[in-house]
């Protein structure tokens, strides 16, 4: 990091503003050699139908699509990397493929570009098919993924497993994919109370939610719920190509979810624009630890605001989660309020028309607001 990474930053803006780049710029830029990037391209591209452009422009944050590597994690590989269930199941995306080929990396290919169903079988509710994906290498920071990318055995990794890219079987519940995308009540409820209050208690949002909507949720429904949907509600809520740049008190909520696996901060959070920060406990109290930085920063940010000897930038924070803190990890979301084109109001639910492809959001991430947010959150 630093002011060599924030100097190639700004080139890479300079050079990708189509949002797409050729391997010969990328080779100059980040000075990798020309023909490792294009084998790696090319074995990804001819063995698996893969096509990747890469995406480095941190101020575009539409449906942005990813590879991560994710090093030092200890991760523990699946039986057979073939059964889809085993590999996806500590990742919140539907729509990722994530394989784990030794303990120590995750290749994740996160939200498709373009999908292409080429044969259906109908099982029982589910619906068996085969896809074509095309993808996105959306990276942050571009030069040390690359680089960790390189540094591997390409050829290898790809031979031990990566053969489900192109062609893959999954068990999709039918209903799924066939409806589009709802936003239920109660993700709107829990937007609307997270708001003005993002430090509030489990217990204080479930009540909080009930009395808004005459319920009865227990606090384990609320927080799986939140779990599960959160990504939904990141992911989901775009605002169409009319709106303009609002600030954090106009257009973004803070959602604080906690989790035990270090997998699911990376698998939701270190490829994603809209995370603050991530906070862990340690034997000297707990660290926090940013892992995005906002659209106005080319470089990286650190929050440097609990634990006041050390703070991490963004190429060190997997290793320092797994190794510097112990679980429960607390996670910072900045999720943007969804600004409709229409909406269809039920009497339990509210169905969101939104532009998927709009890149012309953006947010102004207020750091002393988020600040404020993790300390009252944490009680320091």
């Amino acid at each position: 990091m630093g002011k060599d990474f924030i100097e190639r930053a700004k080139l890479l803006e300079k050079i990708y503003m189509e949002n797409t780049v050729t391997s010969t710029r990328l080779s100059k830029v980040i000075e990798i050699d020309y023909k490792k990037i294009v084998s790696m391209f090319n074995v990804l591209r001819d063995r698996y139908g893969i096509y990747i452009w890469v995406d480095i422009l941190q101020s575009k944050l539409g449906l942005g699509l990813t590879l991560l590597l994710l090093k030092g994690l200890k991760l523990k590989p699946p039986k057979n990397p073939r059964i889809w269930e085993e590999i996806a199941i500590k990742l919140p995306y539907p729509r990722s493929i994530a394989w784990t080929p030794t303990g120590d990396i995750q290749v994740v290919f996160q939200s498709p570009l373009k999908t292409d169903i080429m044969n259906v079988e109908k099982v029982d509710k589910y619906v068996m098919f085969i896809q074509k994906f095309d993808f996105v290498l959306r990276s942050k920071p571009i030069i040390e993924l690359l680089n960790m990318f390189v540094d591997l055995n390409f050829s290898e990794l790809l031979e031990k497993g990566l053969d489900m890219a192109l062609e893959n079987k999954y068990r999709v519940d039918k209903e799924y994919i066939l409806s589009p995308r709802k936003f239920d009540g109660l993700d709107l409820a829990l937007l609307n109370v997270l708001e003005p209050r993002p430090e509030i208690t489990l217990k204080g949002l479930t009540q909080e939610v009930n009395r808004s909507l005459n319920r009865e949720y227990s606090v384990t429904r609320i927080e799986y719920h939140i779990a599960k949907h959160v990504e939904n509600m990141i992911l989901g809520y775009r605002v169409s190509n009319y709106a303009q740049s609002y600030k954090l008190s106009e257009a973004v909520s803070i959602v604080i979810l906690q989790c035990n696996d270090p997998v699911d901060i990376c698998s939701r959070a270190i490829s994603h624009p809209f995370i603050v920060s991530c906070v862990g406990n340690t034997d000297k109290g707990a660290t926090a630890v940013n892992i995005c930085a906002p659209s106005e920063y080319q470089g990286s940010f650190t929050l440097r605001f609990i634990e006041k000897v050390q703070s991490y930038g963004c190429s060190d924070v997997l290793a320092n989660i797994q190794y510097l803190a112990i679980p429960p990890y607390i996670m910072a979301f900045a999720v943007p309020k969804p600004r409709p084109k229409r909406i269809v109001q039920n009497a339990d639910e509210a169905k969101i028309e939104y532009d998927p492809h709009s890149r012309s959001w953006s947010a102004v991430i207020d750091v002393e607001q988020v600040i404020d947010v993790l300390i009252n959150y944490l009680s320091i």
